[in-house]
């Protein structure tokens, strides 16, 4: 197994899944580690790191001791330390159809892409490389740590000092356009309120005009739709009258009876 050609194939893994050129050796400086800690990995670290990651890998694509997705990838990026293959060359070694193997490393990339995927391969990178800093020894003074708190007291109270000077400067801004709101409204209020009412008076007019008429009106920009009022019966006094001019039943009619069900907490 060549080293330089697995890590060259997690690079190539990782852009792919990533959407943009990626490498491990980068993702180790996302991390929050100092400097100095990260040099260390990378000169010394990597093969264990790179091994140790392509595991979590395996155990993402691997379920119910399926593990074609992950061998697929492991040919067709050189995950294992041997030159990259072919997708027909690594389907001919697998033993599937070349169409099903382009299908399973669309699926199986696709299940690395995922968000929650991708997070999880970051929070195992960093669990892995926290790991291999402690075996080595890795250990900060604690001294260090309090001068690094010192230093964040500093930095943190300066975020504040910055925060309240624009706090303060914003409040000033906008107390200033606030009464420049004030006067527009001051302006403007009575005259929108006058053309509200003005408008409004016209439309009933147009109202009376249009039942006057007895039938709709339109220009280009509104319709004023005349609809005749609805007709509906004195069902108790149409009832009485039926009583006595038992031949009015003959009009009636009755539609069938139907249920509707919702939750009784619901009625009112």
């Amino acid at each position: 197994m060549d080293i330089k050609t697995q890590l060259k194939g997690l690079d190539d893994f990782l852009t792919a899944i990533h959407g943009e050129e990626t490498a491990l050796s980068g993702l180790l400086g996302s991390l929050g580690f100092e400097a100095a800690q990260v040099d260390g990995l990378r000169a010394q670290h990597m093969q264990a790191i790179a091994e140790q990651f392509i595991e979590v890998v395996r155990k993402r694509l691997t379920w119910e001791d399926r593990d074609l997705y992950f061998r697929l990838l492991v040919r067709r990026f050189g995950l294992d330390g041997e030159p990259a293959s072919a997708l027909e060359a690594a389907a001919g070694a697998l033993g599937v159809d070349p169409a099903y193997a382009a299908h399973v490393e669309s699926e199986a990339l696709l299940r690395c892409r995922y968000k929650t995927a991708l997070q999880d391969f970051k929070k195992e990178l960093h669990r892995i490389a926290l790991s291999e800093l402690s075996r080595s020894g890795e250990r900060p003074a604690k001294e260090h740590i309090l001068d690094q708190l010192n230093r964040l007291t500093d930095l943190r109270a300066a975020v504040d000092l910055t925060r309240l000077d624009y706090e303060s400067k914003r409040a000033g801004i906008l107390k200033q356009v606030q009464a420049e709101l004030d006067a527009i409204q001051a302006e403007y209020e009575p005259l929108l309120e006058a053309a509200e009412a003005n408008a409004a008076a016209l439309e009933s007019e147009i109202k009376n005009g249009v039942l006057l008429r007895g039938e709709s009106v339109r220009n280009e920009h509104f319709q004023a739709t005349y609809v005749k009022g609805r007709v509906s019966w004195d069902n108790t006094g149409i009832s009485e009258y039926a009583r006595a001019h038992p031949e009015l039943m003959q009009f009636r009619k009755e539609g069938q009876p139907s249920v509707s069900l919702r939750l009784a907490g619901s009625a009112k």
